[in-house]
């Protein structure tokens, strides 16, 4: 698999229904018995059966406890996530003294809901055996399976749990079970046990809603699967907007992929003028209305340079290039479009569309196509002739020569042909664009790229720097072919992206991963880093 594959859509990692993975289950099942949390995986692609060969349950702990959690804001990298799901999605034996630890399983699926997203954890939980005797576990299913609108399946694990069942989430959970199935009394009676332990007078607002049918509150929020699922099912009739500004990232992001979209309502071009005007959720909606429609495509293409340019302002290039770089094939190359071509070509590369990354490098090196010009005609005059339509090619200024080399070596590293000849040279010029360059030569060094004598020097001369622990043990872990602890750790190192990551950092994290046999997803990491900087 290429790096641009792991970049472009890492859903591809799910096997939603594989028959191959209940054959698989049910043979260990005869066999083994029961299945412990971490032998059960969903990745198409994973890490093989010995992932945790080599771990611990204590160093696959350390590995994953500094990781985002669900209730952060997730990832900005979707090179680090990508790793993180890669681990986490695959399945095999636990680390040593790691079998039947619920601690080490509930850290894992609370990763990867904040690395891969509910979609992703529901699938793994529905999967896992013994959810009624481990209640952690037990909420991370049932409050995916709520937010994704998979009812049936949370009721199903919130009336079968044994251990913890009396709990206030619990509680709550049972009362939208019992509404769900038109049961009110009883839902109200479960709601008034949890009120009496906890109060939750949000979650009383959306009960009543649905078993009285009308709503008797003003404002209401969701910061749980349960909230959202509801609000979702919550008389439409009056309902106030639903507040999701304490929500996870991974519950934000469900709710804004089953929103519906409002259709663009004027001229594009007029809404495109009106942009001035409009400021935050509101010219985010405009612009991705713009973006996404049909009738001016020219108009499209303006959009999404604007987006991609106040992206880059706000340090989100790869999230908004990932979300519109599909968008770009279909983007007309023109004197009005030509001035972000630097931009489209990257993000067609973040979502690994090399053809028509490829098609605006050509257009910044030869400029836009040529345009016709007006012709000049005198109705008054019969029998006059008409001009021949004429064109020309607009003046135009290609970007800076280490700008091109910039984009052939994003090139280069997406069909990882770094460690051919004709690569060299592309190497050589891009460590003469300052730090960011130094990042990035040393980065492909440990990928082989080769470690030319000026490379050395200024790693020689480079300011000294803080080595993380995370990063001596995750050497330390590929050396003992630990392969999902090397690549939770690298991700650790990480922290700060592929863009805030040194020299030494990345060498040294290229090379680890390459080592256990994770070299597309080093390579991804490595492109991920070049796009941002050229954005």
């Amino acid at each position: 698999m290429s790096p641009t594959n792991y970049l472009a859509s890492f859903a591809l990692l799910l096997m939603a229904g594989s028959s191959a993975v209940h054959a698989r289950q049910d043979i260990e099942v005869r066999q083994l018995g029961a299945l412990d949390p971490l032998e059960v995986g969903v990745a198409q692609n994973g890490l093989g059966d010995n992932l945790w060969a080599g771990s611990t349950v204590q160093t696959a702990l350390n590995a994953l406890e500094v990781l985002p959690s669900a209730s952060s804001e997730g990832y900005s990298s979707p090179s680090r996530a990508n790793l993180v799901a890669l681990a986490l999605l695959s399945g095999g034996s636990p680390p040593q003294g790691g079998r039947g630890n619920e601690a080490l399983a509930t850290l894992r699926a609370d990763r990867l809901l904040a690395a891969s997203g509910a979609e992703a954890v529901y699938s793994l939980l529905e999967r896992t055996p013994g959810l009624d005797r481990a209640p952690n576990l037990a909420r991370l299913h049932a409050e995916t399976a709520f937010a994704l609108a998979a009812g049936d399946a949370g009721c199903r694990t919130t009336n079968g749990l044994i251990v913890g069942r009396d709990q206030p989430y619990w509680l709550r959970a049972r009362a939208f079970c019992h509404a769900l199935n038109g049961e009110d009394a009883a839902a109200e009676l479960s709601a008034d046990l949890a009120r009496a332990s906890e109060p939750d007078d949000n979650y009383d607002g959306l009960l009543y809603a649905i078993t009285i049918g009308s709503w008797t509150v003003n404002n209401v929020t969701a910061d749980t699967g349960l909230d959202w699922a509801l609000a979702a099912v919550s008389p439409a009739e009056g309902r106030p907007v639903v507040d999701l500004t304490g929500a996870p990232q991974w519950l934000v992001d469900v709710a804004e992929a089953n929103s519906s979209r409002p259709e663009l309502e004027v001229e594009p071009a007029l809404a495109l003028e009106g942009l001035s005007m409009q400021e935050g959720v509101a010219r985010d909606e405009r612009l991705d209305q713009l973006i996404r429609q049909d009738y001016d495509r020219l108009v499209a293409a303006q959009a999404l340079g604007i987006a991609l340019q106040e992206a880059d302002r706000d340090n989100e290039f790869m999230r908004v290039a990932r979300r519109y770089g599909r968008e770009v094939a279909t983007l007309p190359v023109a004197y009005e479009t030509i001035e972000f071509g630097g931009r489209f070509a990257l993000a067609a590369l973040a979502v690994g569309d090399l053809a028509t990354a490829r098609d605006w490098r050509q257009a910044l090196e030869e400029g836009p196509p040529l345009r016709q010009l007006p012709t000049h005609y005198d109705p008054t005059k019969p029998d006059m002739i008409m001009d021949t339509p004429s064109e020309d090619r607009p003046q135009w200024n290609p970007p800076s020569p280490s700008y091109l080399v910039g984009l052939d070596l994003a090139f280069s590293i997406a069909q990882d042909h770094i460690r051919r000849s004709m690569s060299a040279a592309l190497i050589q010029a891009r460590l003469e664009a300052g730090p960011q360059g130094l990042g990035d030569v040393a980065g492909l060094a440990g990928l082989g790229a080769g470690a030319p004598a000026d490379l050395r020097l200024a790693l020689f001369n480079s300011p000294a720097v803080n080595v993380s622990p995370a990063l001596a043990a995750m050497d330390a872990a590929a050396l003992s072919g630990a392969r999902a602890e090397t690549a939770l750790l690298a991700a650790q190192v990480l922290d700060e992206g592929p863009a805030g990551a040194t020299p030494l950092e990345l060498m040294r994290i290229t090379a680890a991963l390459d080592r256990v046999g994770l070299r597309d997803i080093a390579l991804s990491i490595m492109l991920e880093r070049l796009i941002v900087e050229l954005a």
